[in-house]
């Protein structure tokens, strides 16, 4: 059917015009992609973090879906608006230091779960690096930023060896409550609402790690990523299988005082659950100089780490190449 033209028609109404809100945004989206094409690609690391993130003061509208490369090559959707992936959508990297010496860890054919997957970033180099003989579990509760995962899984054109899982892992099954809270990343999402009146609740379903393996019979796990915002304990008592199989898996585990403290324990009582199960080394990694240091415990008020749990006896193969930083 035609539509009426208006003969003498008013170029200039809101109708007929982007809103200033929209131009604006657009004008923001093509900056920020020129400072991420600086940042992405150049080789002086001088002033680049100061650079994005003064880029991101100055926009009112941050881009919440923007498909970017990563160094490694791989594809991931970044949101800006959920605080965690600003260093994936500038630079192409996460937790570099982390990421390397998890990096060094993996081999080819590895299972590997990743516990508090978020967006996906250990999920998608767990697959890289494990191939099609391997497989990976994710475990990401809530809703939105299990969508985000979702995604990012597809961005891998949905490999049959990935398995996402919108649940939590814990000691037992229940429904729970998970808090995200304002002005917070993402990545702070806990089950705890530490004492904040600005938590969004989210309703998610639990399970323990031991049911999950035993009902789709995975006999074997090499590497597990642990993440959950103080809830670590809770995760291992419903995760004893893992001491339990011929091989110990490793364990890189967020291990804070901050966090813990929450829950009514300490760092030091993730140390011990675990090594009472079967005899580990921990090695604590200082993220801003890129080291790590071996320990048995945390000293008193340390606000923890995050922590590498070898088996003892096992995985010598990659132990020398992780002990050197993966260089």
């Amino acid at each position: 059917m035609d539509i009426p033209v208006s003969e003498n028609p008013d170029l200039t109404s809101d109708s007929r015009r982007p809103s200033t809100s929209t131009f604006r945004s657009r004008i923001e989206g093509i900056f920020l992609r020129f400072v991420r094409g600086y940042t992405f690609h150049t080789p002086i690391k001088r002033g680049k973090y100061h650079l994005h993130t003064t880029a991101m003061r100055l926009c009112r509208h941050l881009p919440n879906g923007t498909v970017v490369p990563t160094k490694d090559g791989r594809r991931l959707c970044a949101n800006l608006a959920t605080g965690m992936q600003t260093m994936v959508y500038f630079h192409g990297e996460y937790e570099t230091v982390l990421t390397e010496m998890v990096r060094s860890l993996l081999r080819p054919g590895d299972i590997c779960l990743d516990v508090g997957a978020n967006f996906g970033w250990y999920t998608t180099l767990f697959h890289k690096h494990c191939g099609p003989d391997g497989a990976v579990h994710a475990f990401e509760p809530v809703p939105a930023i299990f969508r985000e995962l979702q995604e990012n899984y597809r961005l891998m054109d949905e490999p049959k060896n990935v398995f996402l899982n919108n649940l939590a892992l814990g000691d037992n099954e229940q429904e729970i409550t998970i808090n995200l809270f304002a002005n917070l990343p993402t990545g702070h999402a806990s089950l705890s609402d530490h004492g904040r009146t600005d938590s969004t609740p989210f309703p998610c379903q639990m399970i323990t790690l031991d049911s999950y393996l035993a009902e789709r019979e995975i006999g074997n796990v090499d590497l597990v990523k642990v993440d959950v915002e103080g809830a670590e304990l809770m995760f291992l008592k419903g995760a004893e299988s893992l001491f339990e199989q011929p091989r110990p898996a490793i364990l890189m585990m967020e291990m804070a005082l901050q966090q813990t403290r929450n829950f009514g324990y300490g760092p030091n009582d993730l140390l011990k659950f675990i090594n009472e199960r079967a005899p580990y080394d921990f090695f604590a990694v200082n993220e801003y100089t890129g080291t790590m240091r071996k320990i048995l415990e945390f000293a008193d008020g340390d606000i923890g780490a995050n922590v590498f749990c070898i088996p003892k006896g096992h995985f010598e193969d990659r132990t020398a190449h992780f002990l050197s930083g993966g260089r």
